[in-house]
């Protein structure tokens, strides 16, 4: 393989591995959007149930006896 070639090559790899870079960069980007949603859906429901909790009383009260829980 003579110089050309390998320039040609290494350019190619170089080409690739930034279109790689953009790819996870973008995936990377719709993860955090993907989490700021959860993120936001677990606090309104955290919220709701701190309302009904103030309402009802407690929901969710742990067992008396730890061999009961699993």
């Amino acid at each position: 393989m003579n110089k050309t070639d390998q320039i040609k090559s290494l350019a190619i790899a170089i080409d690739e591995k930034d279109s790689i870079i953009r790819k996870l960069t973008a995936e990377l980007g719709n993860l955090k959007v993907q989490n700021a949603e959860y993120s936001q859906i677990v606090q309104e429901l955290s919220d709701k149930l701190s309302q009904y909790e103030k309402k009802h009383g407690s929901v969710f009260r742990p067992a008396r006896n730890t061999s009961i829980q699993k």
